[in-house]
């Protein structure tokens, strides 16, 4: 099976579920052993690093925090760093989420990931958000000039430890989900995929 046709099969089961901001458990164990299995043939070292994140994206969406990790921890690049950021946000080590966020930088994902979240945020009912804290910390993420990671990490720290506002769960876990897929798309288009869209 190719590269592209193995992305799009898990891409089929995967595309409509929507991670936990805190995952207690796999989705689905028998994902995990079909990501593991992805490869892609003719692949040089740079592509090779993509491959991992990809597979490293797909076990985020599948909630597998620990076998992300293992393949995010040895890609040595800035989106094996945002793939590592995102994990241990999932995981609640905020601080840890940060500092991997550091390692980043200014990411090419960051922009049309700020663009998609303003949207989504204007046609989203956040009024319906109860915490006022947490509604004056997304106005500011949404209103901001451009993507910040640590304000992302902090909303999604205040929303699961102190909060658990229901409208504010299924709206940052809807830009979690986007996160995660146009990340998976800047990794496959790096790997050397072709005419797949997430």
């Amino acid at each position: 099976m190719s590269w592209t046709e193995g992305i799009s099969r898990l891409w089929l089961v995967l595309k409509e579920h929507r991670p936990s901001l805190y995952p207690a458990e796999e989705w689905d164990d028998l994902l995990d052993i079909r990501i593991a299995k992805l490869s892609k043939q003719d692949t040089n070292t740079d592509q090779l690093a993509y491959v991992h994140a990809v597979q490293s994206g797909l076990h985020l969406l599948n909630e597998s925090l620990d076998k992300s990790h293992t393949l995010s921890q040895d890609i040595h690049n800035t989106t094996g760093s945002y793939w590592h950021g995102i994990m241990h946000r999932m995981e609640g080590d905020y601080s840890n989420s940060k500092y991997w966020f550091h390692q980043v930088g200014d990411h090419p994902v960051f922009i049309p990931l700020h663009q998609q979240i303003k949207e989504i945020y204007l046609q989203s009912n956040a009024e319906s958000i109860s915490n006022d804290n947490l509604k004056g910390r997304l106005d500011r993420l949404t209103s901001s000039s451009s993507w910040d990671p640590y304000g992302f990490v902090d909303l999604v720290q205040q929303q699961v430890t102190i909060a658990r506002d229901g409208s504010a769960e299924q709206l940052l876990q809807q830009i979690q989900w986007i996160e995660i897929k146009l990340l998976l798309q800047y990794s496959y288009d790096k790997s050397g995929g072709t005419a797949f869209e997430f």
